[in-house]
C-alpha cells in the first residue's frame, strides 16, 4: 500500500488515503469527491439522523463513511449535476441508506438472480393493489424475481419519492420514501421505478432519482410515466373511462373493478390528468400506507 497525501487548500486541511500499488488514482477526483462529501455533511440533519440510528452522535464522519464510498463509486452523479443544495444533500444521504440496506438484504436474505422483467409484469403486479396490505409483502414478492425493494421513510423536507439503480451482479434496487401516505402515490411510484427497470436497465449504473411532483421532460421519465399509467389502465380503456366525464365516485369504483386495481389508483390518475387534487379525496385519502408500513414512527 502506498499513501497519497492530498492538500485541500479550500478546506485548510490535509488528509491521507492509502491505495493499492498500481491502482489508477486521480487525486483531483478524490479531492472533488471529498469536498462534495463535506458539503453534504454540512447540510446533514444531525439530530434526525441520530434519532433514526443512521449515525452515531460521537462519530458522525465514521458513521457516514458509506456516503463517501457512494460518492467515490460515482453513484450520485445523477443527483449532483447541479450546485449542491440542502435537498440534494438529503437525497444523497437517503439514497446511501437505501444502498446500504440493499447490500445487507442481498447478503442476508433469499433474493433470486435477476433475469429481467417486461411491461406485462407491471400489469400483473398492479393487479395485487385491491388488497392494500400486499404492500407489506411486495419486498418478498419482488425478491423472488431478483429485485431488491427497500422502504425507507423520507427525511423531512426531502423532495424525493423514489430511486432505482443496480448494484453488483446487475441486481436492481428500488427505494421508496413514502413522502406521501396515499395508496395511489405508492403504486404509481413503484410502477414508475419498475418501468425504468423494464425499459432503461442499461442506464441504471447511475441511480435515477424521482420526484413525482416535478414536471419532467426527460424522455426516460416520460416513458416510465406512460408505462406506469398504462399498467393501471390500458390506453383504450382509459379513453372510455366514464368517470373522466362524470367525476362520479361510483363510476371510479366500477372502472377500477374493470381494470382489477384499487379505486384509489384510478382516482389518482384522474386527479393528475385534471390537475384537480381536491377531487375524489374520499377515495385517495382512505388508506395511510405510511402508517401501514412504519406504524407511528
Amino acid at each position: 500500500m502506498s499513501p497519497a497525501k492530498i492538500k485541500d487548500t479550500d478546506l485548510h486541511e490535509d488528509f491521507e488515503v492509502n491505495r493499492p500499488a498500481g491502482e489508477n488514482f486521480d487525486p483531483k477526483t478524490y479531492l472533488d469527491n471529498y469536498r462534495l462529501y463535506k458539503s453534504i455533511l454540512a447540510e446533514a440533519p444531525e439530530n434526525e439522523l441520530i434519532k433514526r440510528g443512521w449515525i452515531e452522535k460521537d462519530n458522525i464522519n465514521y458513521s457516514l463513511i458509506s456516503l463517501f464510498n457512494n460518492i467515490q463509486q460515482n453513484n450520485l452523479k445523477g443527483l449532483c449535476r447541479k450546485a449542491n443544495t440542502s435537498n440534494n444533500a438529503l437525497c444523497a444521504i437517503w439514497q446511501t441508506r437505501i444502498l446500504t440496506n440493499a447490500q445487507l438484504a442481498i447478503t442476508t436474505q433469499d433474493i433470486s438472480p435477476f433475469d429481467g422483467i417486461n411491461i406485462q409484469y407491471l400489469r400483473e403486479i398492479v393487479r395485487l393493489s385491491p388488497n392494500p396490505e400486499v404492500i407489506l409483502e411486495l419486498p418478498n414478492i419482488l425478491a423472488q424475481i431478483g429485485i431488491v425493494l427497500i422502504y425507507e421513510r423520507s427525511l423531512p423536507a426531502m423532495k424525493l419519492d423514489g430511486v432505482v439503480f443496480k448494484i453488483a451482479n446487475n441486481q436492481p434496487v428500488i427505494g421508496l420514501s413514502f413522502r406521501y401516505k396515499r395508496l395511489d402515490y405508492f403504486w404509481f411510484t413503484l410502477l414508475h421505478e419498475l418501468a425504468h427497470i423494464a425499459l432503461h436497465f442499461g442506464h441504471l449504473n447511475t441511480p435515477i432519482f424521482d420526484d413525482m411532483d416535478e414536471e419532467n421532460t426527460d424522455i426516460l421519465e416520460l416513458q416510465a410515466n406512460k408505462v406506469a399509467k398504462d399498467a393501471i389502465a390500458d390506453k383504450w380503456k382509459w379513453r372510455n373511462c366514464k368517470a373522466k366525464y362524470t367525476n362520479d365516485e361510483q363510476d371510479i369504483i366500477e372502472f377500477a373493478q374493470e381494470c382489477e386495481v384499487h379505486p384509489a389508483l384510478i382516482a389518482g390518475l384522474l386527479q393528475r390528468e385534471k390537475n384537480a387534487y381536491q377531487l375524489f379525496r374520499k377515495i385517495t385519502d382512505q388508506i395511510d400506507v405510511r402508517e401501514m408500513v412504519f406504524g407511528d414512527e
